[in-house]
């Protein structure tokens, strides 16, 4: 399933810190503070919390990627997973 054809739940629930700082911005704005001091505060540093959190999901997605794009070609150099007779001989050539 793409992306785009996912509900924001779905996609939530990959991201279980993300959902976690998104609840709590949201808390905010349903209004169980009654100082907009002390909310204004709270958001701002909800946000940057949430900010962080999006950078380190985004740089696992990008590496977990990066990783499978390597284990493709890895498998696309070596079919089948066999060593080829190159190699078998890597590192013990003789004088």
């Amino acid at each position: 399933m793409s992306v785009k054809t996912k509900s924001l739940e779905e996609r939530l629930a990959a991201h279980p810190e993300l959902k976690k700082h998104l609840l709590t911005l949201l808390e905010l704005a349903e209004g169980s503070i009654d100082n907009a001091d002390r909310v204004e505060e709270l958001t701002v540093e909800g946000i940057k919390t949430f900010g962080k959190q999006v950078m380190q999901d985004w740089a696992q997605c990008k590496e977990e990627e990066k990783s499978q794009a390597l284990r493709k070609e890895e498998k696309a150099a070596s079919p089948n997973g066999k060593k080829t007779e190159l190699d078998n001989n890597a590192g013990s050539y003789s004088d």
